[in-house]
């Protein structure tokens, strides 16, 4: 299919950014035949005043492209980026799209709802901050195709259409440095529903009051979980009270879709967990490895600690720490301490922060390090036998590693 992007054809074009997204939007002007006149790539790898020159450039002929991981707020000409040039293209397809977003657990949650559409045989494309550009799954999609698309809030921040079928898993502190306050990240995430109207769906769990607030000032058709609803994971690769959450976000969300309950239920038998989300890896000595490098906040460390204690072995030792992000650990250190965690592996940044937290009542060994190498080995030598050791830094990793995917694989 030719897709007609009007305000790029013709055009000179300026990429911001030479990662994944920047490649993959060249792919689709050369993949759907678009016409432009140019293309090249901004970077600040390649000059730290990268941004400077946009300053005198032509805005009649040259349209600015934004990669997500750039702050709209540091651009001064206008832009558009990937995200809504996809869902332009969506709307041209006549396609649906269900748009999951939320602090922590929208990754799986999003795996769970494409894994449970193509167990009933339905072209379901995942793709967004999960991993796989949002423009590499148009090609041969049909009014059939459902895409399910993880969204961050850098890619919610300007985009103007909302999904068919939007899920927010949850809201908490985050990405504070990114959006510039708190209010402006969760404004962020409310563009996932923000241009919903009463032929669109709207899924979320009680515990975030305020996403009831933004229902209410719209005509979306509200869908809200109960999240003590007992759910069976006995079948399933799957543990604990937050994916038993991801999993009824995920049903509710096929279920708009026309997908039963009894076939979303079977769907979990063959569903493999996300890599380094909770996955045990190996056990050696007694002890079972367990890589939770996807925890970038301290809640997620929390439910990743709650449910091995409760289903899997008591914990032995956690490697903690990363960029900070000024998270509160308070909550965090109550748990190790009230669970008396023997072993502590910091990493800096925030890794002294949190050992400045830990009270006198409670007296774990603790081995600072920025060595993945240092750190696994110490753990194998003090971790007790018959009880697991866990990566769940409870921080981004950026301070020491490129993503938590480097900082999982080191630790695998």
């Amino acid at each position: 299919m030719t897709y007609r992007v009007p305000e790029i054809e013709d055009k000179n074009i300026i990429f911001i950014g030479h990662g994944i997204e920047g490649k993959s939007f060249e792919k689709f002007i050369e993949t759907h035949a678009i016409h432009i006149q140019s293309f090249r790539y901004i970077d600040q790898q390649d000059n730290p005043d990268y941004l400077d020159k946009l300053k005198n450039i032509d805005q009649e002929s040259t349209v600015v492209i934004k990669s997500p991981g750039v702050p709209g707020r540091f651009v001064d000409v206008p832009y558009t980026t990937a995200t809504r040039i996809f869902q332009q293209c969506v709307q041209q397809i006549g396609a649906v799209t269900i748009g999951v977003t939320g602090t922590k657990g929208k990754t799986t949650t999003t795996a769970l709802i494409a894994h449970i559409l193509k167990t009933t045989g339905k072209d379901a494309r995942l793709c967004g901050n999960i991993g796989l550009p949002m423009l590499d799954t148009l090609e041969g999609a049909t009014q059939a195709t459902i895409f399910v698309v993880e969204m961050s809030s850098y890619q919610l921040s300007e985009v103007e259409i909302s999904p068919n079928v939007a899920v927010i898993t949850n809201l908490y502190k985050d990405h504070v440095d990114y959006h510039g306050s708190l209010e402006t990240y969760w404004e962020a995430k409310r563009n996932i529903m923000r241009n919903q109207t009463n032929n669109d769906v709207l899924i979320f769990q009680p515990e975030t009051e305020i996403i009831y607030h933004w229902a209410a000032e719209s005509d979306v058709r509200q869908a809200v979980i109960d999240p003590t609803e007992t759910v069976d994971l006995s079948n399933s690769k799957l543990f604990g009270d937050h994916n038993r959450t991801n999993f009824l976000l995920a049903r509710q969300a096929v279920q708009a879709v026309g997908v039963d309950k009894l076939t979303a239920q079977n769907a979990l038998t063959t569903f493999e967990p996300i890599k380094h989300r909770l996955q045990i890896v190996r056990e050696v000595n007694g002890i079972t490895y367990i890589d939770d490098a996807i925890a970038s906040h301290p809640e997620s460390t929390i439910a990743g600690i709650t449910a091995l204690v409760r289903e899997v072995r008591p914990v032995g030792c956690v490697l903690l720490g990363g960029q900070d992000r000024e998270y509160d650990y308070g909550p965090l250190v109550k748990m190790l301490k009230d669970l008396m965690v023997p072993k502590l592996i910091l990493f800096p940044d925030t890794g002294q922060k949190i050992k400045e937290l830990i009270p006198e009542t409670y007296q774990p060994e603790i081995l600072e390090t920025s060595d993945m190498t240092e750190a696994v080995t110490w753990a194998a030598e003090h971790t007790p036998s018959g009880s697991a050791c866990l990566l769940s830094s409870g921080a981004p990793s950026y301070s020491l590693w490129k993503n938590f995917e480097e900082k999982g694989d080191l630790f695998q």
